[in-house]
């Protein structure tokens, strides 16, 4: 029995299942300022800051959906962004969403720069917003996965 465990621990380790990336833990980004990056994820996009094991001015982790967001000080203050370099937050309901950043005077485009929703290939309505470190976050319909 020991003999037909051990076989099948080492099938297991050996299967491209046991190498298989089960899902996204975290995103992790750099801020210049990190109680200013902090403000606009709690305030601006509605994250929930949660526990961290390290010090507030060094690192600061927020719930997104079932992984987290883990902003760290040490950004550069006007690093270049590229716009396909972003991360995306599905929203529960975005006119509701569009009407917060309109409200908290938040810029949103689509992906030319245009004062408008977009529509993606698969369906989804898509808008984009900057983070105060230049960060490109996309916002959507998507529905849960």
């Amino acid at each position: 029995m020991r003999r037909t465990m051990a076989i099948i621990a080492l099938m297991w380790a050996a299967s491209p299942l046991a190498a298989q990336v089960t899902g996204l833990d975290h995103v992790g980004i750099q801020a210049s300022d990190l109680d200013r990056s902090a403000a606009f994820y709690a305030d601006v996009l509605g994250l929930t800051e949660i526990a961290s094991p390290l010090p507030r001015n060094q690192v600061r982790w927020f719930k997104l959906g079932a992984g987290q967001l883990h902003i760290v000080a040490g950004g550069h203050a006007g690093a270049e962004r590229n716009k396909w370099d972003h991360f995306a937050l599905a929203c529960a309901d975005l006119p509701a969403m569009v009407a917060r950043l309109d409200r908290l005077h938040v810029a949103w485009a689509d992906m030319s720069g245009a004062h408008a929703l977009q529509r993606r290939p698969d369906g989804v309505t898509q808008l984009f917003v900057f983070d105060p470190e230049g960060y490109h976050i996309e916002l959507s319909d998507a529905p849960p996965r």
